[in-house]
């Protein structure tokens, strides 16, 4: 890293994009092996449950990427606190680096009681801070919640739960002729193998009717525990992905340059906000200190042997495989 603390912020995002792209080949394969069937049932007078079924779990390989893509997003954000204290302390470490971690509070009070953490930023840094808290998001979908929970959830409890969203339904059904359809719709998000996507009433019903329906369902990945807000419903969850990384890449571009002037991802920032840095002057590289040597006390040598000189039982000679 040398004396470049927003190096490893890139490394991260880097790193992010890679797990993002196995994730994605995943579920392709997984797809790929038709692993979803759709029974549709007659309930009786006409009514019919059209049913999505599940006949294979998502591969573990699936929650295991999405966690490292997590894991790499949420480290980045910490990096950038601990590069940004970098550069206005002018000292690599910062000063009380133990303490430092990126924000990410549900309440103003949280914020309080931990704003001492930020004490060596900016005031413009902790204002950019705090206007990206979850608090502050009215819609409730912030981008920072999401990556804070779900990496929560990843590192210190179990792996998140892998399932599957009717992202697309458009059923054609077959019904005898003068036959009136009404259709309800249900469930989209399959609930341990298993949704009811659609209830369909054919009337008027007799004995000796039949009817078929052809599902035309799109399937796609869902993470059970990503929050179920209006704004993420209309969203699929690649491109949920695809926008928590731009987000996280712009949070880095914006200290980055901020701090230094320049940044890899310089094109996400608006003009307004590159002159008002400029206003402020950049910041100084922070400066590794100079590692000494502390020396102990000196001691007498005793004296020694050819063999031990050459080597010979040092440590301790070969010992058994087991050890």
């Amino acid at each position: 890293m040398g004396n470049v603390p927003f190096a490893a912020c890139w490394d991260r995002l880097d790193r992010a994009d890679k797990h993002r792209y196995s994730l994605v080949e995943v579920w392709n394969e997984y797809i790929d092996t038709s692993p979803f069937d759709f029974t549709f049932e007659h309930q009786g007078d006409g009514v019919h449950i059209l049913q999505a079924c599940q006949s294979r779990p998502i591969p573990v390989a699936f929650a295991l990427e999405l966690g490292e893509w997590l894991y790499n997003l949420r480290a980045c954000l910490d990096y950038t606190v601990w590069a940004a204290c970098a550069h206005v302390t002018g000292r690599l470490p910062p000063p009380d680096e133990g303490i430092l971690q990126f924000p990410a509070y549900d309440t103003p009070k949280a914020w309080n009681n931990n704003i001492h953490r930020l004490k060596h930023l900016d005031e413009p840094h902790r204002d950019m801070l705090l206007k990206m808290q979850p608090f502050n998001n009215t819609s409730g979908a912030s981008v920072i919640a999401v990556i804070n929970e779900l990496a929560r959830i990843d590192r210190h409890r179990r792996l998140t739960i892998s399932t599957t969203y009717l992202a697309e339904m458009e059923p054609v059904v077959s019904v005898p002729q003068g036959c009136e359809v009404k259709l309800q719709w249900g469930q989209r998000l399959l609930i341990n193998g298993r949704a009811d996507l659609a209830r369909i009433t054919i009337s008027p019903w007799r004995d000796g009717f039949a009817a078929e329906i052809n599902p035309r369902v799109g399937i796609d990945p869902e993470v059970a525990e990503w929050p179920n807000l209006p704004f993420w419903k209309t969203i699929r969850l690649t491109d949920r992905l695809m926008m928590a990384q731009s987000f996280v890449e712009s949070v880095v571009a914006a200290f980055e340059y901020d701090c230094t002037g320049a940044s890899r991802r310089a094109d996400l920032l608006a003009e307004d906000y590159k002159n008002e840095c400029a206003r402020r002057e950049y910041l100084k590289e922070p400066v590794t200190p100079t590692n000494k040597p502390v020396w102990d006390p000196p001691i007498g040598a005793i004296s020694s042997t050819l063999e031990r000189f050459n080597g010979e039982s040092f440590p301790r000679g070969p010992g058994p495989a087991e050890s």
